[in-house]
């Protein structure tokens, strides 16, 4: 059996350790894995709060809307303990970031696009 088959979702804790890792590559220059990441960062991050509300959400980034979010963070008495950013820039992030980047050649992202996706998601 497959150790990760049955493992249980920790959106907070991998929203950290993509971010964390995501300031690793930017400290090495690498722009395409850090922006690669970024995304994932964003993800988790929307990902936690909609947990907190007690919703069962298995949908990935390109498919979460703002109003997800709200209606988490509406739900959610766990998600009004922490300062959330209820107007995150999804929409510049769905249409900057892919998990096709994973494919594409490096070099793709520059320095300043692979920049302002990791603050995009840091904001989420």
């Amino acid at each position: 059996m497959s150790m990760i088959s049955g493992m249980a979702h920790d959106y907070v804790s991998a929203a950290g350790r993509h971010f964390r890792d995501a300031g690793v590559l930017r400290d090495q220059e690498r722009w395409d894995n850090m922006g690669y990441l970024s995304g994932y960062v964003a993800e988790c991050g929307v990902k936690a709060v909609i947990e907190m509300a007690g919703i069962a959400f298995r949908r990935h980034l390109p498919q979460i809307s703002r109003d997800h979010l709200l209606l988490a963070a509406d739900l959610s008495l766990a998600a009004r303990r922490y300062p959330i950013d209820l107007d995150p820039d999804l929409k510049a992030i769905q249409s900057d970031w892919s998990t096709d980047l994973r494919y594409s050649k490096t070099g793709t992202l520059s320095k300043p696009d692979a920049l302002r996706l990791c603050g995009l998601a840091e904001g989420v």
